[in-house]
């Protein structure tokens, strides 16, 4: 291996320079699957025993069968695979890639015919080159199985590595053990943690769990979501004013030369329009900003009628368009937003704190909501957050006051949660710990494969705490 990864791993966990010149390079290894022993050929001079590429063949395998096998027993850091070998397994390539040893990349050897080259990609492939080989491609194959291996092993030891599905929750997915859900996370109070709660729940399920999933800022008093997220100022643009102003404008356009009230008229949003304003975060999750400023909230496209038409057919466009859509929503009932959300989602989750004015709150204003509004009290799930025992409130007293069912109970997170806030990052992805637990819990409720993925991620993390991450990696 180049001294460079080995010095740059060696850093990211916190070696020191004497340490690192200890371990000796070593040159990778590599795996050719490909069925023409002409392309084997062209690979020989530039990967051949003792070449200046740092990069050597150990072996070569015609039958897709035997790749994964064969990886494992040689220990390879790369292999390069025809689609085309007969017995291949695309499954095969997010095996080798979340091996618990160390990361295998895999490059694609890819045919002239056919679309194998997007299909590679969407299941794991870091690079490609086209088939049949020349001494061209074999050269820039250097480049990019260094760089391959090099980001495998960044990927590998950051602590927001998810390890592989295992097969019994790829089972669970494939048989749908579970349904999309569009959920509100509010509460009848300020402060009492809606947010943190709705952007941990949505990267557990968009980050951890990989599934479609948008965190929808609504909140009407002011979300921070943006904030949270460190999303960056120039696409503060793509945010739910600038969508709903584009949507009341089309309203009124659609209700010229009518009888009707402009107000009245569906604009309807088209999923490219919807799909344009969300801000990608990570993996699978992506975030559509509220409002920059609070004034905004008193604009028309927020108000009455419009207000409710506006949200209802937004719910409906990101439900078509991902497995999970998660609202931050502000406590005022009174906003159209809130209104219709709360009518609309297929769960509420209500956030409350263990005191006595909290409690009083929200059981004041789900009075209200039931009665006007006459909710449906299956949806409403309660969490009760920052619980300590000693906090004089007891659990069951708050269940019984507000009458519906204890979804989850989280600790007070301290100044944990606050520097997650500050750094960016929601919480969860740091690894274990109790609140982390504890939310994966409420998230289970959505998504019960998530357990599985979180127990193969907190053995991951074990792993790594009982054996050295470069002694692990690079077997030194």
């Amino acid at each position: 291996m180049r001294s460079d990864l080995i010095q740059e791993s060696t850093q990211d966990t916190r070696h020191s320079d004497s340490q690192s010149a200890t371990i000796a390079p070593r040159n990778l290894k590599l795996l050719v699957a490909l069925r023409e022993w002409g392309d084997v050929q062209q690979l020989s001079a530039v990967f051949a025993p003792g070449n200046a590429n740092g990069i050597e063949i150990v072996t070569w395998c015609q039958d897709g069968a035997r790749l994964l096998p064969d990886a494992l027993v040689h220990e390879v850091d790369a292999a390069l695979v025809s689609p085309l070998l007969p017995g291949f397994e695309l499954g095969d390539i997010q095996k080798m890639y979340h091996n618990p040893k160390k990361p295998i990349v895999v490059i694609g050897a890819v045919p002239a015919q056919g679309d194998w080259g997007p299909k590679l990609y969407q299941i794991g492939v870091k690079g490609h080159v086209d088939l049949p080989l020349g001494e061209a491609q074999a050269r820039a194959l250097v480049t990019m199985i260094h760089t391959a291996v090099q980001d495998a092993l960044r990927e590998r030891s950051a602590p927001g590595y998810i390890p592989q599905i295992s097969p019994e929750t790829a089972q669970i997915i494939a048989a749908h053990g579970w349904e999309k859900a569009t959920v509100a996370v509010w509460g009848a109070k300020g402060g009492v943690g809606k947010s943190t709660i709705a952007e941990n729940l949505t990267a557990i399920l968009g980050i951890i769990a990989n599934r479609k999933t948008v965190l929808l800022d609504a909140n009407m008093a002011g979300g921070n979501v943006h904030l949270h997220f460190r999303i960056r100022e120039p696409l503060w643009k793509n945010n739910l004013f600038s969508i709903a102003n584009r949507y009341t404008v089309n309203a009124m356009l659609n209700a010229r030369g009518t009888n009707a009230s402009a107000l009245a008229i569906h604009a309807r949003l088209t999923a490219s329009e919807v799909q344009a304003m969300l801000i990608p975060f990570r993996g699978n999750l992506s975030v559509l900003m509220g409002i920059p400023k609070q004034h905004l909230a008193g604009e028309l496209c927020f108000q009455g009628e419009n207000g409710l038409n506006f949200m209802g057919d937004l719910l409906d466009t990101l439900k078509m368009m991902a497995d999970f859509v998660v609202v931050d929503l502000g406590q005022d009932t009174n906003a159209a937003l809130h209104l219709q959300t709360l009518r609309q989602v297929d769960y509420i989750f209500v956030v409350t704190n263990p005191d006595v004015a909290s409690v009083l709150s929200t059981k004041e204003v789900l009075d209200t909501l039931r009665k006007e509004l006459q909710l449906d009290p299956s949806k409403f799930r309660l969490i009760i957050n920052r619980f300590h025992p000693e906090h004089g409130i007891a659990r069951k007293d708050i269940v019984d006051s507000l009458e519906m069912p204890e979804l989850g109970v989280l600790p007070d997170g301290g100044p944990k949660v606050t520097a997650s806030l500050n750094r960016g990052t929601p919480l969860v992805l740091d690894g274990p710990g109790e609140m982390a637990n504890q939310m994966v819990a409420l998230a289970a409720m959505l998504y019960p494969p998530v357990n599985q993925i979180w127990a193969q991620r907190r053995r991951l993390m074990g792993a790594e705490k009982k054996k050295g991450l470069i002694a692990r990696m690079l077997g030194a």
